[in-house]
């Protein structure tokens, strides 16, 4: 007979807690304790027998892309799921490269959190539907230096590539100079180009 897996809840509501626990009551899924914070948790995992952390992000003293980064380190055996009202690709990301197998959203169904389990108890990865959009947006972007930039933006970097003066971008463009100036440092932050030969030479790269 299969054993059952063995949870281990990370959450700083108890109610959360409990009511994870009272879902799983007859899911064939043994919770094997809990913790309110990354250092309790932590503390506790070397003296509990875990195969998955189900791991909330927003925890007091240690929280949960740092617990996860540790247990990664000391206890690679063991793996996490975030489960976490979180999902703003900047923590999504975090934890991933944390070495979470699952992101999965407070607001999910029974069954998608129990898919999630199996699926990650099994040697899988599992992320609900809308965490695949969010990191795929990311990473579009990240790999797509134009798509950070406005099309005004981009229309002042083509004309500053062939030289044009600002009051000539004005003119062209029946804008202020003022104007033409802060679209300008708006894309060199974007892009973090320190200046106008880095704005050159990345319309010369994007074949501006």
């Amino acid at each position: 007979m299969k054993e059952a897996t063995r949870i281990f809840i990370a959450d700083d509501h108890q109610m959360f807690i409990d009511g994870i626990k009272a879902l799983m009551h007859t899911s064939g899924i043994k919770i094997t304790g809990s913790a309110n914070n990354g250092v309790e948790l932590l503390q506790k995992l070397s003296e509990t027998e875990v195969d998955i952390v189900l791991m909330d992000i927003g925890m007091p003293e240690l929280n949960g892309i740092e617990t996860t980064n540790q247990i990664s380190l000391k206890h690679p055996h063991i793996k996490v799921i975030a489960l976490t009202m979180y999902d703003d690709p900047t923590r999504i990301v975090k934890m991933l490269k944390a070495g979470a197998k699952g992101y999965v959203l407070k607001n999910t169904s029974k069954e998608e959190l129990m898919e999630a389990i199996h699926t990650v108890a099994e040697g899988g990865v599992y992320y609900s539907d809308k965490i695949i959009v969010k990191t795929m947006q990311t990473i579009t972007t990240e790999s797509d230096p134009l798509s950070k930039l406005t099309e005004r933006e981009i229309e002042i970097i083509r004309l500053i590539a062939k030289s044009f003066t600002n009051k000539e971008i004005a003119g062209q463009l029946s804008i202020s100079e003022f104007t033409v100036n802060t679209h300008r440092k708006n894309a060199m932050r974007k892009l973090s180009i320190k200046n106008t030969a880095g704005l050159v030479k990345f319309a010369i790269e994007q074949d501006l």
